[in-house]
């Protein structure tokens, strides 16, 4: 096999050899796999101030980074790329940050900036751009952030590009504070937050303990409430009380852990206050006011 024929086929095995497949048809433009101190990770909409780019929220890490970048077929548009991808890239992961559209910040500064690839590049209102982050497990896989940014340039050419970067030990610390950030952001911007695993027979975890606790600091003047939902075939009176006494052992617990309760209310749902697509046995931690 001469050079020319092993470079090409390593350009198509790069993909392959991660398990991305980006849609039927793709020309892959880029491939780079390299060490990297102090690699860029945007996790907020970006914006010039004094001609630098200033992103709302970022992370220097440090990190083996493996890099994609592909055309895609005409007929293909950026959006159903990026969707496409996400959706492999989502499995075991935690969403970091995602944006659309000019609510990212200007596509030339992902393009040259963040991501140094000119060619992408494009039309602010068809850019997608998504980051998350999978946290590896005991048996020793390594913590990984996936970036996926998709875009349209004004010659209507469509690119899709993928970072895939495997964090060192220790850098996972980074996002503890960031994952607090997010995790609150969406409980005020959709008024409930669903507390995994509350539901059993140990409760809340150390880690939901201290965030509310946070909450409750950070926020003096907000009111937030537990919402217990129980499923279970007995009479509905039944059910209504033993999700309220679920939700007082909660308060317990952040009552026992000297926590602020003043402002944390409860309240048993049994069956009732459905959501669509949630789980029937839940717990919510909502915002009552704010």
């Amino acid at each position: 096999m001469n050079k020319f024929m092993a470079v090409c086929l390593g350009l198509v095995m790069s993909s392959m050899t991660w398990g991305i497949e980006p849609p039927s048809g793709s020309y892959q433009k880029h491939y780079g796999n390299k060490q990297v101190v102090g690699h860029w990770l945007i996790l907020g909409a970006i914006e010039r101030i004094k001609g630098a780019v200033t992103p709302e929220l970022d992370l220097r890490l440090n990190g083996k980074v493996t890099q994609w970048l592909w055309q895609l077929p005409v007929g293909v548009s950026s959006e159903e790329a990026f969707e496409d991808i996400k959706l492999q890239l989502m499995e075991g992961s935690i969403g970091l940050f995602e944006c659309e559209g000019r609510s990212c910040g200007p596509s030339n500064d992902f393009a040259n900036q963040v991501f140094e690839q000119s060619i992408l590049y494009g039309r602010e209102s068809l850019q997608r751009y998504w980051s998350g982050l999978q946290k590896g497990s005991q048996a020793g896989a390594p913590a990984v952030v996936w970036v996926l940014y998709a875009t349209t340039r004004s010659n209507k050419k469509v690119y899709a590009y993928v970072e895939k970067i495997v964090l060192e030990e220790g850098e996972l610390a980074k996002f503890d504070e960031h994952l607090v950030k997010s995790k609150t952001k969406q409980l005020f911007k959709l008024g409930y937050h669903i507390l995994d695993g509350a539901e059993g027979p140990t409760g809340l975890s150390t880690g939901q303990i201290n965030w509310i606790k946070s909450l409750t600091v950070e926020y003096p003047k907000a009111r937030f409430g537990f919402v217990v939902h129980i499923a279970a075939n007995k009479e509905p009176d039944a059910v209504m009380e033993q999700s309220r006494l679920k939700a007082q052992k909660l308060l317990d617990q952040i009552a026992a852990a000297n926590g602020f309760v003043k402002n944390l209310y409860i309240h048993g749902a049994g069956p009732m206050l459905p959501r669509g697509g949630m789980p029937a046995n839940r717990v919510e931690l909502v915002v009552i006011n704010r």
